[in-house]
Formats: structure tokens, C-alpha cells, sequence
């Protein structure tokens, strides 16, 4: 059946490819106004005067430029480069059959309108895009040494980064952070760049270096209609430099405070004009950040090590040479090779190949989780011919020695997702068409340690295919509509995402537009087949009955869903711990008396507590004897159920649905305009409604513990009546054996399709409805044609959503914030010195994502992290052509402050180095 609607697939598709006719060219030579040397790589972009006809292309390494299949007519050509002011040509005529000449010479500046290629796919100005896009130039990040890209992009309107530690971040747009966060589409020259089974955005992995960014555009909102699943808050896509245009060699070598220690190089070389070939690479080294020696996750990892060690583990073993135990030692080694092949001014072929292996610390829904020589690689070949585009990639994991440090439990991931896309776009009048279609593989291979026993049966495939249409009946006026489809192998129904867009433009460089958008995103790996073992907590210390400890196991949500069977009082049934499997499966809930099983392991634990105490060890052989409770007068014990998480009531369970894609409808209003060649503002309105909506790892099977009121009663009762103890005697034993035994688990609520019945049960859901709305401005303003202005502030509506669907247990964080914005400035020049500041203030907010969290069980409320700042600095100086010194500062005033739960304080980080070209 797969092989099938491969084959149909592409039929259908190759049946949409056609071509056009040539009928008139354009075509010339772009140059510096300054030296006349050539500019390789500027961009053209054409457009008729009706703006029924739009075409784009870039110069080649001669500088020279050709976009052919122009009909007879008048045109405006608008040329750009970076570093260069832009440049428009009206009243160019096009003759059928002839070539008109076109040769331009840019003057050095500063351009506020860069031309993009993200948000609909084809060539066109930033003012002209139906979506929020920015831009970050590569004369922006020449003077950013960094440990992950993430950096080259904290402070964009829209973009949270919650930084987890030297080398680590988690990266969304307009919020939903998670651990593994999936929601932004994270791309390296139109390839996917998130591993591949976890679907993370580990911007870390990328072995890019500095010098062979070209640019990164961000486009805000849903992209679904052209990207397919998960693009649902926005693309990130980095684009680099082909050997053919940018040429030589460069090394690199940089210092900084916590024993960061980098060296890079790329070195690209030109064959003719034809074949040009690029090698990069980077190797760092540096300590992490620590968490401070109270910090709750630290202390559970610590007891963690010390409870197995207690217990008679092996600490040479592996696992007891890994539980509890942190390396802060951070290494990463990463390379690009990239071959370009140009047989034609039509043809580009282009492969590429990179390898990054990295050893860090890194956060998982389970606790810390400790890499050590985890390899990401990837395999790319693309082709563009006229307007058709193709590409297949292969993106491959391997975990290496990994592991989980609460567990101690090692974490294999040699999963790999291969994907082939076909892209065609064709003019016809005033109409313009891109369509084209995707194919994804995805197979994990966890060899039973992230899916356990779904390890053989985990793999799916998902195929899609979408239309572009572009139609402007006028000259200030687009309307762009896109449909695509998708089916996902595991899902039953077809997801559909449909966009449409108005775009006017009352005079040039305005641009008003209005959006809708219906994204979707499928449930990731983990949602479907997540199989893991979090933690064992010991809870019988001093008794030899039952199972001694208590499992906590995150697992994923089968096509069956999650069902919890109920007794005959309508409350659900429960798998107890403390007595043996045949006793104490699929027990009543009795919060009124507990049974005589239970009550012999209550009170031997009672005893145990009293004999432990040197002034109450002589009361221990009569509380042995203690007859069960609701007889002799005494009064009844019963039970209740707690959330193991918050050790809170939880009154009752809820079934879980097998996952649903949760669908996104985006209502979007934008304007962005330059006034004066010199202000460039943007102001985007937002109103999304989530249905469906996938939640992070959360407890969903609560516990059974002693109800501790109708406990103590008893004990009191009983020392006063058999004891004779004094009342205010009994009541103070009571109250201590009762904060005791309250909190040891009896037993789990568990459903019925679990694996392991008697485990506290960690795992997705769908929730109900969200609805939330937001707002990102952004201005640029060049002061002159040296120094740049620029700020943004976002604003989101909501960071939290309590009891949804009317369950008190139901509960989803934006886990970013509500507030934050960043002001900053930047200094260009092409020669001597350049440098940029930047202040970023983002509000302080509540978490909840797996075992992270900022719950106070005390307030029973959901704490806010603090707000926090950064002020950051670069700066760098070009001594001579060849030798450039930088220097940067993030975090100038060392303002130490956690970015998300579980991480350290981030303090200041600052870095500086030599990069020699020749």
C-alpha cells in the first residue's frame, strides 16, 4: 500500500510540472560604485508594471545576472545586496525574442528591505511578503562567536530562546516551549534540522560556522500550508554561502570565561565557475553552568544516587558510575561539506554532508539527561532547474554513551527520518503557481530504551502535497491562496491546512495584509510510542512485603487510547504495591475503610517508625497489635488519591483518547513599511484558536494514600483507649507517624493498557480548546548609513490554562512569556571597527513541561520564574584585510538567572578570538 501511493504520488505530481516559453530577456552586470568590482550574489528582482509578472534571480560569480521567459512589456527591476543600498529601475522594456541589457552599481549602505525566500517560497522583498518576516545578515553575525546559533536570533520580535546552559537552548516563536519543543520548523538550506525522532530543535547540533551563514530568516505564524506538518508558530531557516560565490579560507580561534575554548575554519574554492567546493568545521570545548547546591532537581539526583547506593547497588557498575552524576565538561565537534556543480545558467546541483557530535547536558521531560557523544548527521542533494526544484535528504542520530542522570539509565537513539520534495512554479497572465509535494520516513531505532516494547512497530511515513496560487488583479494588490493535504501513516484521517491572504500596497514599500491560516501538527514519536522507565522511588523502607519501590514510567498513547476500569462504587480500581500481585491487582477504592491486607502493612510500618525512636521504641510491639480500623469503636481509615507530582487531591480519572493532530486557525493583520529610506516599522495582530491541543508529559495516574485526618483520629484514639497514653501525648505520636505513612503510596490508579500496572504513569493528552491572541512591533531606523536603530517588543495574551475541559487536572503553560522586548544598536563598516549593543528584558513565568515545573505545593499555585535582562555587547576590528579581532558579551552585568525550569543561573558568558582570511 506505501509503495502505491508513493507511485501515485509522484505521477500526480510529475503530471503538474510544466514549463514556460521564453519570450524576452533581461540581463546584465551588478557592480560595487566604489571600485567597480563585481558583486557576486545580488539580488534581482522584476516585476511588470501591472504586477501581473514577478521574477527573481541572484548574479552569478562573474556578477552577471539573466531571468529569461519575460513577456514583451514595460518592467521595474529592484536590486539589492547586502551591505549596499537598494537600487529600483523603472520603464525597462522587454522585446519578444530579444535580450535587453540591464548593468547596475550599487552604492555602499544599508538596506532595510532584503529580499526572502521563506515565507511563500519565492523570491520577493520583505515589504512584499504576506507573512512577519525578519531578516538576520551575515554582516550581522561576523562579529557573534557563539556556542549554538540560537544566539544569532535572541531579541527578534516573536522568537523566545530559554537558554539552558553554555551550549544548550530551547527555541519557539509567540511561546509553547517544552523540552523538546517541535512547534517552530527549524531549517539548514530547506532541510529539516531537528533530530529526528525526538522532533528537537537543538540548535547546537547545527555545525554551521560563522562564515558560511549567509542569512537567517524568521517568518512568524503558521507555515503549514507550504511546510507541512509542525509548522505551526513559525520556520527558522538558515542559509549559507555556496562556494561558488564565496571563495577562500578563513581560521578562527576563541577564548572565553567558563574554559570556552573554540577553533574554526571554512575553506571554499571555484572550479571554472562551474564547481565550487566548501569544507567547514568547528571543535569547542567549555564547563557549564552549575546549579546551585540546593536546587531541588540537583537534590532529587543526589538522593536518587545515594537511595541505589543504600539499597546495596554496585557503584562501579555502569549504572552506578552514571545515577546522580553530572559531567560539566561540554565538548562539541562538528563539519559541513558542500559541493555546488553549475553546468548551466539553469541548472544548480548542489550536495551537502555535515557531522556534529556533542557532549553536554541537556534537559529531558524525564530529568536531566547527560550526552555524552551524541552524533547528528546528514545527507543533501537539491537540484534547481528553471522553476523546478528538488531535494532528498537524510537526517541520521546516534545517542552514543547518553543517559539519564535520575536513572542512571543509558539512552540509545540511532533513529533516522529521509525526506524527498518536488517543487514547480509556473506564470500564467496575472496568476502565479507554485505546487509541489513532500514525502517523510521516519524510523526510530531506540533498541528499547526510549520505546520499549513498541520498539518494532514505530516507524511511519507521512506524504503531502500543496498549491500556491498568487493573483494581482492589480498593481498595489495581491491575493494569495494555499491548500495542501497531508496524511500521516499512523493517523486515520488526512489533515488539511488551508491559507489565504490579501497583500496591499497603497505606494511602494507599505504593505498591508490580512491572514488566515490553518496549520496542524501530529503527534511526535514520543506521543505515539514512548516507553521509558523516569525513576524508581523507594517506599517500603523496613518491610519485606510487596514490591520496595515504586516505578515512575512515561509511556505513549496507543491507537487504543488509555481506559480506567471502576468498581462497583463507580470509583476506578487500583493496583496496590504493598501486597503481592495476586492479592492487590484491580483493588475498590475505599475511602471510608481500609482493607485488613493493608492495615497489616500500615501498622508494622507504624511500629517500625515508633521502634526507629528511642522515646516512643517501647509503644512499637503494641501498635503491632492494633486490631483494624472501624472496630472495637474505633474510628474508620480510609484512603484517598493524591497527584504524585504535587502531592495534591486529585477526586477523580479521566480516560485518554488515542492523540489527535491538534489543529491551529490563525487570524493575522500586518503592516510593515520604510518611511524615508530610513524607518523601517512592522506591526503584527494575531488571534489563534489551538483544538486539540497536545499537552507536555504530565502524571496522569495518581497515587492511593492513607486519608491522614481519619488516620491520626485513629491513632490517637488508639493510644489513649489501649495504650493509656496521655491525650496530648497520643495526638503529637499520631501527628508524626501520620505526616509519615500519609505520604507513602499504597498503591496506583492505573489504566488498563499499561504496561506496567502498579507504575505511576506519565503521558500525553489532548486537552480542549485554546484560545489566546498576541502582538509583535519591530522598527529599524538607520540614524545614518553606518548606524542602525532597532526594537521590538511582543506581547502574548495568556501563559497559562487551568482546568480545561472543566478537570482540575488539566492544565497547559505557554511556558514563555507574556512581555518581553529588546532595544539595540548596530554599527557597519566595511573596514576598521563594527559592533552592536543590545538590551533584552523578558517577564518572569509559570512552567510546567514533564518533570519541570514551578508548582508551590505550599500556595498550591503555579510560581512565575523571575523577570530577567541581559545586556549583550559585540564588537570586532578588521586590522588589516586578512586579520579580524571580535569580542563579545552576553550577559554584560552577570544578572544571574535560571531562563526555564531545571537550569542553572545564566551569568555572564563572554568571548573573544582572531579570524585570519587568505
Amino acid at each position: 500500500m506505501k509503495t502505491l501511493i508513493q507511485k501515485a504520488f509522484v505521477l500526480v505530481f510529475l503530471m503538474l510540472v510544466g514549463t514556460v516559453h521564453a519570450q524576452g530577456t533581461l540581463k546584465g552586470v551588478i557592480t560595487d560604485a566604489n571600485n567597480g568590482e563585481t558583486l557576486v550574489g545580488a539580488n534581482i528582482l522584476v516585476s511588470s508594471m501591472d504586477a501581473s509578472v514577478s521574477k527573481g534571480t541572484i548574479t552569478n560569480v562573474e556578477g552577471k545576472f539573466e531571468i529569461t521567459g519575460l513577456l514583451a512589456g514595460t518592467y521595474i527591476a529592484r536590486v539589492s545586496y547586502v551591505g549596499f543600498t537598494d537600487q529600483r529601475i523603472i520603464d525597462i522594456v522587454i522585446v519578444d525574442g530579444q535580450a535587453t541589457e540591464l548593468n547596475i552599481a550599487l552604492t555602499p549602505g544599508m538596506s532595510l528591505n532584503p529580499v526572502v525566500v521563506s515565507a511563500s517560497k519565492i523570491r520577493e522583498k520583505v515589504t512584499e511578503s504576506p507573512s512577519s518576516i525578519q531578516v538576520v545578515t551575515a554582516q550581522q553575525i561576523k562579529n557573534i562567536t557563539t556556542t549554538s546559533s540560537a544566539d544569532f536570533i535572541k531579541g527578534i520580535a516573536g522568537i523566545d530562546v530559554a537558554q539552558q546552559g553554555v551550549a544548550s537552548s530551547v527555541v519557539v516563536a509567540r511561546g509553547f516551549n517544552n523540552i523538546f519543543s517541535g512547534s517552530l520548523l527549524l531549517m539548514t538550506d530547506n532541510r529539516i534540522a531537528t533530530v529526528p525522532s525526538l522532533r528537537a530543535n537543538l540548535m547546537h547540533f547545527i555545525p554551521l560556522v560563522n562564515e558560511d551563514i549567509e542569512s537567517i530568516e524568521v517568518v512568524l505564524g503558521p507555515g503549514a500550508a507550504l511546510y507541512g506538518p509542525n509548522a505551526n508558530s513559525g520556520v527558522v531557516n538558515i542559509l549559507t554561502k555556496s562556494p561558488l560565490v564565496h571563495t577562500g579560507t578563513s581560521v578562527g580561534v576563541y577564548s572565553g570565561n567558563q574554559g570556552m575554548f573554540k577553533t574554526q575554519f571554512r575553506t571554499a574554492h571555484n572550479f571554472n565557475n562551474k564547481i565550487g567546493i566548501k569544507l567547514s568545521g568547528s571543535y569547542l570545548t567549555a564547563e557549564e553552568f552549575r546549579l546551585a547546591d540546593d536546587n531541588s532537581y540537583l537534590v532529587d539526583e543526589k538522593r536518587a544516587r545515594e537511595q541505589y547506593l543504600a539499597g546495596g547497588g554496585n557503584p562501579n557498575s555502569e549504572i552506578g558510575k552514571r545515577i546522580g552524576i553530572r559531567d560539566y565538561d561540554i565538548e562539541k565537534l562538528g563539519f559541513d561539506a558542500r559541493v555546488d556543480f553549475n553546468p548551466s545558467d539553469d541548472l544548480d546541483i548542489i550536495f551537502n554532508t555535515g557531522f556534529n557530535r556533542s557532549s553536554n547536558i541537556d534537559l529531558t521531560g524525564l530529568g536531566t539527561g547527560q550526552g555524552v557523544n551524541w552524533t547528528y548527521s546528514y545527507y543533501q542533494g537539491r537540484m534547481t532547474y528553471k522553476n523546478l526544484f528538488a531535494q532528498a535528504f537524510l537526517n541520521t542520530s546516534n545517542s552514543g554513551d547518553t543517559y539519564i542522570v535520575p536513572t542512571g539509565l543509558g539512552i540509545i537513539d540511532k533513529s533516522s527520518q529521509f525526506v524527498a520534495q518536488l517543487q514547480h512554479s509556473t506564470e500564467l497572465k496575472r496568476f502565479n503557481f507554485l505546487y509541489g509535494g513532500d514525502y517523510l520516513q521516519t524510523n526510530p531505532v531506540t533498541e528499547g530504551t526510549i520505546n520499549g516494547r513498541y520498539e518494532d512497530n514505530d516507524g511511519f511515513y507521512e506524504i503531502g502535497g500543496y498549491l500556491q496560487t498568487k493573483y494581482n488583479p492589480t498593481r498595489n494588490l495581491d491575493l494569495l491562496f494555499s491548500f495542501r493535504v497531508d496524511k500521516h501513516e499512523i493517523l486515520e484521517d488526512p489533515q488539511f491546512s488551508p491559507r489565504a491572504a490579501v497583500v496591499f500596497r497603497p505606494i511602494d514599500n507599505h504593505n498591508f495584509r490580512f491572514t488566515y491560516n490553518q496549520s496542524f501538527s501530529t503527534p511526535s514519536s514520543n506521543g505515539l510510542f514512548l516507553d521509558i522507565l523516569g525513576r524508581t522511588v523507594p517506599v517500603y523502607q523496613g518491610y519485606n512485603g510487596g514490591k520496595n519501590v515504586l516505578d515512575v514510567r512515561a509511556m505513549g498513547v496507543p491507537k487504543t487510547g488509555f481506559t480506567f476500569t471502576r468498581g462497583a462504587n463507580g470509583a476506578p480500581l487500583w493496583q496496590s504495591n504493598a501486597l503481592p500481585a495476586s492479592v492487590g491487582a484491580n483493588m475498590m477504592l475505599n475511602t471510608t475503610n481500609i482493607d485488613a491486607g493493608h492495615w497489616q502493612v500500615i501498622r508494622q510500618l507504624a511500629a517500625a517508625g515508633l521502634a526507629a525512636n528511642p522515646q516512643t521504641a517501647a509503644l512499637a510491639p503494641a501498635l503491632l497489635q492494633a486490631p483494624a480500623p472501624g472496630t472495637n469503636g474505633l474510628p474508620s481509615v480510609g484512603v484517598r488519591m493524591l497527584n504524585p507530582l504535587t502531592g495534591l487531591p486529585v477526586s477523580d480519572v479521566t480516560d485518554i483518547d488515542a492523540l489527535k493532530p491538534t489543529t491551529y486557525n490563525t487570524f493575522e493583520v500586518g503592516y510593515k513599511g520604510i518611511f524615508n529610506d530610513r524607518l523601517l516599522v512592522s506591526v503584527d495582530l494575531y488571534n489563534t484558536v489551538a483544538e486539540n491541543f497536545v499537552g507536555p508529559l504530565i502524571v496522569e495516574t495518581p497515587t492511593v494514600n492513607l486519608e491522614p485526618v481519619q488516620l491520626a483520629t485513629y491513632l490517637t484514639t488508639y493510644l489513649v483507649n489501649a495504650v493509656r497514653l496521655p491525650l496530648a501525648n497520643a495526638q503529637a505520636i499520631a501527628t508524626s507517624l501520620t505526616q509519615n505513612l500519609a505520604r507513602i503510596p499504597l498503591g496506583v490508579v492505573t489504566p488498563n493498557e499499561a504496561f506496567e500496572r502498579n507504575a505511576v504513569m506519565l503521558t500525553y493528552r489532548n486537552f480542549g480548546e485554546i484560545n489566546y491572541y498576541g502582538m509583535d512591533l519591530n522598527f529599524e531606523y538607520l540614524l545614518n548609513q553606518k548606524v542602525t536603530l532597532s526594537g521590538n517588543y511582543s506581547y502574548v495574551s495568556k501563559d497559562k490554562w487551568l482546568e480545561l475541559d472543566d478537570n482540575p487536572n488539566l492544565n497547559v503553560f505557554l511556558n514563555a512569556p507574556q512581555n518581553k522586548f529588546a532595544l539595540g544598536m548596530r554599527y557597519d563598516s566595511q573596514k576598521g571597527f563594527d559592533g552592536g549593543v543590545k538590551f533584552r528584558y523578558i517577564d518572569g513565568f509559570p512552567i510546567q513541561s514533564g518533570i519541570y515545573t514551578t508548582y508551590n505545593a505550599t500556595t498550591d499555585t503555579y510560581d512565575s520564574l523571575d523577570n530577567y535582562y541581559s545586556l549583550d555587547i559585540n564588537m570586532g576590528y578588521q586590522f588589516t584585510k586578512g586579520i579580524r579581532g571580535s569580542f563579545v558579551v552576553n550577559n554584560l552585568t552577570n544578572n544571574k538567572k535560571p531562563q526555564f525550569a531545571g537550569t542553572p543561573d545564566i551569568g555572564l558568558f563572554a568571548v573573544g578570538g582572531v579570524t585570519v582570511t587568505f
